[in-house]
């Protein structure tokens, strides 16, 4: 049956419908708090006058799903029972990080680590100070391995899935960088299905009390999952192990930094990880394998379902995977099938089927993902490479007897990638009547030479990954504030080479059980496919070429976002309703053309973000960033330039020191935190880096943020040789050519009307320590002033109080060191004698910062002490004749 025919209240797409109705009512949950009653009745009543009133049935059906979302997400809210270990935690009855004794059953596959071990518990018992409670819940505890004694240690305990296990840990469930626009740690481990997490010092603190004995077909995919990683780990370098490991087994702990951060430029980092792309592959390959010795269309089906959902068993079943299995089943049932007409209607079931499943995934980045790009797909990219197979294809039919009605050029360029002169020789010679088709003469040596089928590949391949990029636009820029045009070609590059790298490696591994000397020249061009895969996208992200990293629009500014969906939205339905072969579309061209349009224009103001950043306001203003341990302060002059003392950071704890070179791929505070914030804040530029010193807990976070966004000038104090979080960000400055200025006591400059002092370090001066070569600036505007030291110790401060108490009189101090008692002399502290005292301090320091008398002289001066630890972000404004502080947290 034909669009046309089609009875008008009648849809091909009801289920994509429905799943629409059903996704505005779990949004409306998500914003309103209802209960159960109100919707639960209102739906009751719905379908009471549905039945008595069929005539407008078809109107209240819509109405009806919306009531079914708000229900659905308030029913997986009221199912947290009182005994979940998340409500424990969340409701204050046990603090984080206190000792506990969990014991429950190990779930699912050990998650192997390049220094340790992942194991999932599903908590039963709950053991705090002497009174032990059922519980209920998912834990996750890391053990680290990082010796031979370690890894016998954990051996000897046997653990594997539906083991009995007790540990003795600190479990963690709370935020640990509060600052705006940071992704929350708490809402992650939820959508991940985590109640807590922890790390044990040693696994001498699990014991085995039991379990189940006997064999299970997972534990034995688990351990030949286990074994793989063994069998990648010994053949491969770290970094082509990491790659294999990741990509073919989901465990991306043994993946490289350097390697993620070059995917991530590039924008192909989700080829790097099991995602819908390689489900994809995989489910795709087995059918084609299957197809070679059957034809029975039920049997392809069913074998490739068993074998793609074993796959993803045995990598885990994380979320994501199980989403992205779950909807390639359900739209491989619909094509093969043959139900092309449903692919929309098959996506549709499937966003109701997960969204029933868990109402909450939706606020998640990796649902919000999975569905936007297969949207993009079905409603779009294949529809428009069909219609396009079909230009290219036709021959006259008594179905459609003439050309398709498009522009010349159009027809050509279709004709190139799809027209088979064969096909229409023998058509036509099997046709009563004849008809000529004047084609162009190059095409048959077009045809001929195979160039047409390659061309016809990288083609599609390209504008399905160009429609995924537009569609995806607002949720890459809200998560990852990144957009890589490159990434359209490079996911053809990373795809095709990652492919023939995974065969190569996994066969290599397969002979390599017969013979290391057959296995060798495998191994060899399992390197060079790596080696392949890596060089453009490498190459692209030295040059800068690879993507660059833009600010999201927050608040009312938001409104951009949904405006870019809706002209989306539009497009696809023209897309889906342009017809090639009607005649009597003569304004096709303008409806297929006012949508894209729109979408081009909103999206140029999604990218340029020309109101992302807050206008000047003729205020001062300083925002002290919750970093950890360390430093962080972005100053905001009063005609909007910006300065970012400090970008805090912390160093790599575990970062390999066996000379492989493999530093794995954990987030550093620069790009997690700093930039989050900078880039919530609306901001692309900041104007001047100012580096107080070389310590990595204040340094290493400004080469992150160097990298993320446009810098005029990077101002040091000390310039230490030799030291590598330095030569980092010189290296970084010199990359992006950013001036680098070395600033010394006695410097003095002034930025809208606001006068800047540089206090410390002095000239030629030998300090004793990095810390006390640190930057000293005082900050002045109006009658107010700050003072920014640094982690400055004694014998700086006892300097700065030698040259005169007068010029360190201020209204709010940065307290130096984060609190140690190295520094706040008695003589520093009545000197500057502020009104408000910041002590820049994660919620527990692992140095014992601040301590205690530190804080009791700061106060005994009369100063009111802020800590970052404790108020996240400290924001503190002034007119020049009076301050406002706000905190993050109340």
């Amino acid at each position: 049956m034909s669009e046309e025919s089609l009875p008008q209240n009648f849809s091909r797409h009801p289920l994509a419908w429905l799943a629409a109705y059903f996704t505005l009512g779990v949004t409306c949950r998500h914003f309103i708090e209802t209960g159960l009653v109100v919707p639960f009745a209102v739906a009751i009543f719905l379908a009471t006058l549905a039945a008595v009133l069929p005539r407008v049935s078809k109107f209240l059906l819509p109405l009806s799903f919306v009531l079914l979302g708000m229900i659905a997400l308030q029913s997986e809210i009221s199912s947290i029972s009182e005994n979940r270990v998340r409500r424990i935690y969340d409701e204050g009855r046990i603090a984080s990080h206190e000792p506990v004794a969990v014991e429950g059953v190990v779930i699912g596959s050990l998650e192997l680590a390049n220094d340790g071990i992942f194991i999932l518990v599903a908590a039963e018992k709950l053991r705090f100070k002497s009174e032990e409670s059922s519980v209920t819940g998912r834990i996750r505890l890391f053990v680290p391995l990082s010796d031979s004694q370690a890894a016998d240690g954990f051996q000897e305990l046997d653990v594997h899935a539906g083991s009995k296990i007790r540990a003795f840990c600190r479990l963690d469930r709370e935020e640990e960088f509060q600052n705006p626009g940071v992704p929350s740690r708490v809402s992650m481990l939820d959508s991940q299905g985590i109640d807590a997490k922890a790390t044990l010092k040693s696994p001498l603190l699990i014991e085995n009390v039991g379990g189940l004995p006997t064999w299970t077909p997972g534990d034995w995919i688990y351990r030949r999952r286990h074994a793989l990683i063994g069998d990648f780990q010994r053949s491969f370098s770290p970094q082509t192990a990491g790659v294999l490991i990741a990509s073919l087994l989901g465990d991306k702990h043994f993946l490289d930094g350097r390697t993620a951060d070059v995917f991530r430029d590039g924008g192909t980092f989700h080829v790097l990880v099991i995602s819908g792309l390689h489900i994809t592959f995989i489910g795709g390959l087995a059918v084609w394998i299957v197809s070679l010795f059957s034809r029975r269309r039920s049997l392809q089906f069913t074998i490739a379902a068993i074998f793609l959902w074993a796959y993803t068993i045995a990598v885990g079943a994380d979320v994501p995977v199980v989403r992205a299995s779950l909807m390639f089943t359900v739209l491989l049932f619909s094509h093969i099938f043959e139900r092309h007409g449903s692919q929309l209607n098959a996506f549709g079931a499937c966003v109701l089927m997960l969204l029933v499943w868990r109402p909450s995934d939706l606020f998640t980045p990796s649902f919000q993902l999975t569905v936007v790009s297969v949207c993009s797909i079905v409603a779009c990219a294949f529809p428009i490479v069909e219609k396009l197979r079909a230009i290219g294809r036709w021959m006259p039919t008594s179905e459609e007897p003439f050309p398709p009605n498009v522009p010349d050029k159009l027809r050509r360029f279709c004709e190139l990638l799809y027209w088979n002169e064969t096909v229409w020789k023998m058509e036509n010679s099997r046709r009563i009547w004849s008809a000529n088709l004047f084609k162009r003469s190059g095409l048959r040596f077009w045809m001929a030479t195979n160039v047409q089928t390659l061309t016809a590949y990288l083609f599609e391949g390209a504008i399905v990954s160009l429609i995924v990029q537009i569609w995806m636009l607002p949720v890459v820029i809200i998560y990852f504030h990144r957009v890589s045009a490159a990434s359209i070609l490079l996911n053809l590059w990373v795809g095709f080479f990652l492919a023939a790298e995974s065969f190569a490696g996994v066969f290599a591994v397969l002979v390599s059980k017969a013979s290391y000397w057959l296995a060798a020249p495998l191994v060899e061009l399992t390197e060079f496919f790596n080696a392949a895969m890596m060089s453009v996208p490498a190459w692209l992200s030295d040059l800068g070429y690879a993507g660059f990293r833009l600010p999201a629009y927050s608040g009312v500014g938001r409104c951009v976002y949904i405006l870019y969906g809706i002209a989306v939205a539009l497009a696809a339905r023209r897309v889906l309703a342009w017809r090639p072969f009607d005649l009597r579309n003569g304004t096709w061209r303008l409806s297929i053309t006012v949508a894209p349009v729109a979408v081009m224009m909103l999206g140029m103001i999604i990218i340029l973000h020309p109101l992302s950043a807050p206008g000047p306001d003729g205020k001062l203003r300083i925002h002290f960033l919750d970093v950890g341990q360390g430093d962080s302060a972005l100053v905001v002059f009063p005609d909007g330039e910006t300065m970012l003392i400090d970008g805090g950071g912390k160093p790599d704890l575990r970062a390999a020191d066996d000379g492989s070179g493999f530093f794995p791929d954990t987030p550093r505070i620069g790009e997690a935190v700093v930039s989050e914030f900078l880039w919530e804040q609306g901001y692309s530029r900041i104007d001047y880096l100012v580096a107080t010193h070389a310590d990595a807990d204040h340094m290493q976070g400004l080469s992150d943020v160097a990298k993320n966004f446009h810098i005029n000038e990077v101002l040091v104090g000390s310039t230490p040789s030799g030291d590598p979080e330095y030569d980092d960000l010189m290296r970084v400055a010199a990359q992006h050519q950013i001036p680098v200025k070395a600033t010394h006591r006695g410097d003095k400059f002034s930025i809208a009307g606001v006068t800047l002092n540089i206090l410390n370090p002095r000239t030629n001066a030998d300090s004793g320590s990095a810390n006390n070569s640190s930057v000293v600036l005082k900050i002045e505007y109006g009658l107010k002033s700050f003072l920014m030291t640094g982690d400055i110790e004694k014998g700086s401060e006892q300097n700065l109080v030698d040259g005169g108490c007068e010029g360190l009189d201020v209204d709010v101090v940065k307290v130096p060191h984060h609190g140690s008692r190295t520094s706040s002399t008695d003589a520093f502290v009545k000197c500057t004698q502020p009104l408000i005292s910041i002590i820049s301090v994660g919620r527990r320091s692992r140095f014992g910062h601040p301590h205690a008398e530190v804080v009791e002289r700061w106060l005994s001066a009369g100063a009111k002490v802020f800590r970052t630890g404790e108020k996240g972000t400290i924001t503190i404004e002034t007119d020049g004749d009076s301050l406002e502080t706000r905190t993050f947290l109340p």
